[in-house]
């Protein structure tokens, strides 16, 4: 085989077997927009456009399924409230703090009175450790929903209003990224 050839072989075995760590610092495109702290999980990265057409990439989204992501660019608008509900409905992170909602205290099933064909007699309840009522978990439609959560993360929204359980801060995948930030001591 000539040089040139095996030189080009050797190249594209290389690539290959790095294309996923190349990929990985692959530019998502748009302009950098820094968060408030390095642990805000809300602000997006990268944003592009001005004004109405302003749109921002979905910060936890682009991150590998390793990390807890989608391993694909998100872009959201951030002008009509699109990334906020994102943020807040498919991931339960909040916009005031830039941290996960807290989960509901304990947990307990509640009989329902009256319940149709279609709905559930008994339903899932959270107690809230802001205005310590019990919050339904689940729909009262007894049926699977795409995100189990976001009942709670609705009520989350508009009650805690930044608040946390106290202790409640291990929502931190504890991989490089995270020991690199410790070490600088952000």
């Amino acid at each position: 085989m000539p040089r040139s050839k095996l030189f080009l072989a050797c190249y594209l075995a290389l690539t290959v077997r790095r294309a996923s760590f190349f990929n990985r610092f692959k530019h998502p495109g748009g302009i950098s927009n820094p968060a408030r702290d390095p642990r805000d999980l809300y602000t997006p990265r990268f944003v592009k456009g001005k004004g109405r057409s302003k749109i921002g990439l979905c910060p936890i989204c682009i991150e590998s399924p390793l990390r807890g992501g989608r391993g694909q660019k998100l872009w959201l608008s951030t002008k009509f409230s699109a990334f906020n509900y994102h943020m807040q409905f498919a991931h339960g992170v909040s916009a005031m703090t830039g941290r996960p909602f807290s989960p509901p205290l304990s947990y307990r099933t509640s009989s329902r009175r009256c319940a149709l064909k279609l709905e559930r007699s008994e339903i899932l309840e959270g107690r809230c450790h802001k205005c310590k009522k019990w919050v339904a978990v689940e729909s009262i439609k007894d049926c699977e929903v795409k995100v189990k959560e976001l009942f709670w993360w609705k009520h989350a929204a508009t009650c805690h209003q930044g608040s946390q359980v106290p202790g409640d801060d291990d929502f931190y995948e504890q991989d490089d990224v995270f020991c690199r930030l410790q070490e600088l001591g952000l």
